[in-house]
């Protein structure tokens, strides 16, 4: 998209026109530059791959249910285990 057309886009987010300012004065760069660049290299999450079993659940993958069920204390004794080293 040419700049020379004239389209004025505004940002009502203080936070990003305060990093913009502050990316173009590090980088020597206009703000429209950075959000430009911004923009050319922001790629959407998609939708994850497959994983043997696994399934999205929120932003994580887990295993499917079934088998046998793991009550919260089995799993968080599992993790301290793990977090101390003994698992």
């Amino acid at each position: 998209m040419s700049r020379a057309e004239n389209s004025q886009f505004n940002v009502r987010s203080s936070f990003a026109r305060t990093r913009a300012h502050e990316l173009a004065k590090q980088t020597g760069m206009t703000a429209t530059e950075v959000v430009e660049d911004a923009l050319r290299s922001y790629v959407p999450p998609g939708a994850p791959a497959k994983v043997g079993r696994l399934v999205q659940r929120g932003g994580i993958l887990v295993r499917r249910t079934g088998g046998a069920a793991v009550s919260l204390e089995e799993a968080n004794a599992a993790l301290d285990a793990v977090r101390e080293g003994e698992g």
